[in-house]
């Protein structure tokens, strides 16, 4: 069930987006992503807004003179490596504008992939980049509007956020709408696992938008998956080459803790693609607080480096079990990766 704009909240789009309280105010250059909280189960609950959680890349768009710059979660600028994404402006009826969403990578059956969209990530080329773009290119799912013609919306509630993204923004082939339904977060998240897809998100309809994590907003995902730091990586064995396995670990107290061995998940780009970034890190010294016991030599590097991945369960000594690569993320800082826990 789509949320309907109410004409009472709209002024010409030109002038002003009106919504209860909206601030006229100068528009911010940097947005900290409004963060959801891991939860166990799905729910519903009418009073709740449940969307898809989209398997991409996070990014805050600020569109101004008729211009677009993409910022990640850890401020980096990155919509050169989108260049479909250039024409963003002309399909939002505002001057200017701060959108939320996320870069999303879909198969042929339209069903997203964050494997696919790893192609995309850490290019700096301008030729492979054009090329990509053309060949796969990528879409924008805007699930919030942050700000619009003069006017700050992040102390609107959010349906009367998202009803205004819906009137201003014209949908195509590279940005889309993140729609929801209302109140039937169990029948969504049955329809996600179902699509095979990451999870879903749920929110209060009258949060506010903070630049934090929050309660408001909660994920319930259908499969585990956590950003874990690479330590180090094993000799390869049999038909494997480059390395075996990267051995990982979470921060906890500021030391980083090791959780297990990420071998499966992998082939022949990924595989090339991990090791060439962690040629430049390789230490002598294990960066683990209590250096792990492997089966196979390990060359340690520097934890600069941070990658998803999904497992079947935590296991009692605070290992992930049969975890598997997902790909690498360049949009998170290695301090920021913690165990998350449902709550």
């Amino acid at each position: 069930m789509k949320a309907k704009t109410s004409k009472s909240y709209l002024v010409n789009s030109k002038t002003l987006p009106a919504a209860p309280g909206s601030r006229k105010e100068a528009m911010p250059t940097l947005i900290n992503p409004m963060l959801a909280t891991l939860t166990k189960e799905a729910f519903s609950d009418p009073n709740w807004i449940f969307e898809f959680k989209w398997d991409g890349i996070r990014a805050v768009g600020f569109l101004k003179n008729k211009k677009v710059q993409l910022v990640s979660r850890n401020a980096k600028e990155f919509a050169f490596r989108y260049p479909e994404l250039s024409s963003l402006p002309k399909w939002l009826d505002a001057e200017n504008a701060i959108l939320d969403g996320e870069i999303v990578a879909l198969t042929d059956k339209g069903i997203p992939s964050f494997q696919l969209l790893q192609q995309r990530m850490g290019l700096n080329a301008k030729s492979e980049i054009a090329r990509l773009a053309n060949e796969s290119p990528v879409v924008y799912y805007v699930f919030d509007l942050l700000y619009c013609n003069g006017f700050s919306l992040m102390g609107a509630e959010l349906i009367h956020r998202k009803a205004l993204l819906k009137e201003i923004m014209e949908e195509n082939e590279f940005l889309r709408y993140s729609d929801h339904v209302i109140g039937d977060g169990v029948k969504l998240f049955q329809k996600a696992s179902k699509l095979q897809l990451e999870g879903i998100i749920a929110k209060h309809q009258s949060s506010l938008y903070v630049q934090k994590r929050t309660r408001d907003w909660l994920k319930i995902k259908t499969v585990l998956r956590q950003e874990v730091v690479i330590g180090g990586y094993t000799e390869p064995k049999g038909s494997r080459i480059r390395f075996g396995s990267l051995v990982v670990g979470l921060y906890r107290d500021s030391e980083l803790m090791y959780v297990g061995h990420v071998g499966g998940g992998f082939n022949e780009r990924s595989l090339k693609q991990v090791y060439s970034f962690m040629q430049p890190l390789k230490q002598q010294k294990s960066p683990f607080l209590s250096t792990p016991k492997t089966n196979e030599k390990v060359q340690w590097i520097k934890p600069a480096l941070v990658c998803e991945v999904k497992f079947s369960e935590w296991t009692s000594d605070g290992m992930m079990r049969q975890p598997i690569f997902m790909g690498l993320r360049d949009d998170k800082q290695p301090a920021q990766c913690v165990m998350e826990v449902p709550s």
